[in-house]
């Protein structure tokens, strides 16, 4: 399954894409980084060994967002 996590790079989001991703899930991150760091991706995969597909922008953007979707 794909799942879309706003704020993925973030505390929260980024533990929840590791539990996801070691569910056996698709992860796909949103973040413009207000309130987080890029490394923290770089550790998702150092601790999965998997990546995430990643937009940066803000997920009120929504012709972005809707673009994701497409």
């Amino acid at each position: 399954m794909n799942i879309l996590i706003a704020g993925g790079a973030g505390y929260i989001g980024s533990h929840i894409c590791v539990e996801l991703l070691e569910s056996g899930h698709d992860v796909v991150v949103i973040d413009d980084f207000s309130n987080s760091k890029p490394e923290v991706l770089d550790s998702i995969y150092k601790i999965t060994g998997k990546h995430v597909k990643f937009y940066e922008f803000n997920v009120l953007d929504e012709e972005k967002t809707e673009a994701v979707f497409k």
